[in-house]
């Protein structure tokens, strides 16, 4: 009897072991299957962490597009050039699969985007409108020039000023012969324009370029100064003309949106485009008040150029827009057509 006993208590501790076994066996299986199907992009960019875009625009997009998947996908953020160093090289990595999303400017890869970069040409877009809100309205037209990446997000920074080191700029003559630091070649004709000498450098070599000589001044937008220390080198800030507007821009690489569910490319959809951008837009905006406070309060000096100086600078620049829309139309590029969509 004692022996059938435990032969029952045997069998039925077998049983539980093996219930117990199996149920951790499916749930290990389960975890497998979702972290096998869980995809981490990599979002390479070339600032530090305490840039603006990276705390109020990459991390948060990371944060919601992990919301918006429930798990299923997420971005890891590579600050700093983690990825490889280099703000004019960025568009490369994301083209071959180093990075799945990169921030970079058109203006470091000009012969890509040319006709997307018309809308960093003054009085391209009217001082009363919004460049951010006027390209994304007319995104269709320029959707060649993209062919290569998945667009997330292209916003356009506040009008760019004239800081400079030793010299203050009160007028147009003060220009002639400056040697000022310009983002891309439609930036360093308008510097032209003025009588300037352009410097084709990235942002990232400005603070040493600007404090050693080799500069005498970049024309970029104010928020640069906090951003990149450069309040720490340029003591005068010359406004009001008629400036440029570079556009700036978050692309993925397209194998990497191809491997994406459509569920996982509608929720990319949602978070980014149109809403991204215009975040993008709202951070550099508000960046460049509070570094112009800033600069101020150091005791720099920001200068407002007197109505008939405008004027000199304008007039200096107004014919580009017509040149550069003749060049393009001439390589085949329907440039005023998109020029006339962007004034309209």
């Amino acid at each position: 009897m004692s022996i059938i006993k435990s032969t029952i208590k045997s069998l039925a501790l077998r049983a539980t072991l093996g219930a117990t076994l199996g149920a951790a066996l499916g749930s290990a299986l389960v975890a497998s299957i979702v972290t096998a199907h869980a995809a981490e992009l990599k979002l390479a960019h070339f600032a530090s962490t305490q840039y603006p875009l990276h705390t109020g625009l990459f991390v948060p997009l990371s944060e919601n597009i992990a919301k918006e998947t429930g798990g299923s996908l997420t971005i890891r953020v590579y600050p700093g050039g983690e990825l490889g160093a280099g703000p004019v090289e960025q568009y490369d990595r994301v083209v071959d699969g180093v990075a799945d999303i990169a921030y970079t400017l058109p203006g470091y890869t000009a012969s890509q985007f040319k006709q997307t970069l018309l809308i960093e040409l003054p009085g391209v877009v009217s001082a009363d409108q919004d460049p951010t809100a006027k390209f994304w309205a007319h995104v269709d037209l320029v959707d060649k020039e993209f062919r290569r990446t998945k667009l997330l997000g292209l916003w356009t920074n506040p009008a760019s000023v004239l800081l400079t080191n030793k010299k203050p700029i009160r007028s147009l003559k003060d220009v002639e012969g400056l040697k000022i630091r310009v983002s891309s070649r439609n930036v360093g004709r308008v510097a032209e324009s003025w009588g300037a000498t352009p410097v084709s450098m990235p942002i990232t070599e400005v603070y040493n370029s600007l404090a050693t000589g080799v500069i005498d001044g970049v024309l970029v937008d104010s928020s640069v100064l906090d951003s990149f220390k450069l309040n720490e080198v340029a003591n005068y800030l010359t406004k009001g003309m008629n400036s440029t507007s570079s556009p700036q821009m978050l692309l993925m690489n397209r194998d990497s949106w191809n491997a994406l569910s459509e569920e996982e490319q509608a929720a990319m959809n949602k978070v980014s485009q149109g809403p991204l951008s215009e975040e993008g837009r709202r951070i550099q905006a508000e960046g460049v008040a509070a570094a112009e406070q800033n600069f101020a309060a150091m005791g720099k000096e920001i200068i407002e150029l007197s109505a008939e100086e405008v004027a000199k600078f304008n007039a200096a620049s107004d014919s580009l827009v017509a040149t550069i829309v003749t060049e393009l139309e001439a390589d085949g590029i329907k440039a005023q057509d998109y020029v006339e969509a962007l004034k309209n």
